[in-house]
């Protein structure tokens, strides 16, 4: 990681794909809408639940080629947001996440 953005926002997942692993179907997304962009995914990497009080948080790592992502879905209120952007165009410019050499 490079550089990591902080973003926290809510975004639009409009395309999913399922994967059936030892009889167990399941959801990853596929494309996202952020900031008036569309971002496909093209790799999933570290995908794991977590709990934030008593809601059930599915943590996704992405990729789309250029850049990570790293999103949360939130399973009571079915909601996803983008906690992260590492190395891209796409987000904004900061330097609060930047190395200090």
């Amino acid at each position: 990681m490079d550089q990591a953005t902080l973003i926290n926002k809510d975004v639009n997942i409009v395309a999913y794909y399922f994967k059936n692993n030892a009889r167990r179907l399941r959801c990853f997304p596929k494309r996202m809408e952020y900031d008036g962009k569309r971002i496909d995914f093209t790799e999933t990497g570290l995908v794991h639940p977590t709990k934030q009080g008593q809601r059930m948080i599915h943590v996704f790592d992405m990729t789309d080629g250029q850049a990570d992502y790293r999103l949360e879905f939130d399973a009571q209120a079915l909601s996803w947001k983008l906690v992260a952007i590492t190395d891209t165009q796409y987000a904004p410019v900061s330097t609060q996440f930047a190395p200090s050499y």
